[in-house]
């Protein structure tokens, strides 16, 4: 798998984890953040864990594609 695939590969993980988290968190009343979104990403890094990604890059780059890197909240 070329580097380009990788690249691909994660961010469309990275996009439909990002779609169950909406969904998931737009339910009333609103659920705990922790307790509902930690499950979600597990899942869904399982997927593209053997592509060599980890955790952490897949949280990162979730949130870069979500306009959540280096904004204040």
């Amino acid at each position: 798998m070329t580097p380009a695939e990788k690249e691909n590969a994660t961010r469309a993980q990275c996009r439909r984890c990002t779609e169950e988290i909406k969904k998931a968190m737009s339910k009333k009343p609103k659920p705990q953040w922790d307790v509902t979104v930690k499950p979600i990403i597990k899942k869904h890094h399982q997927k593209i864990a053997p592509l060599g990604v980890s955790l952490l890059e897949f949280v990162v780059k979730t949130g870069r594609l979500n306009g959540r890197y280096g904004v204040e909240s």
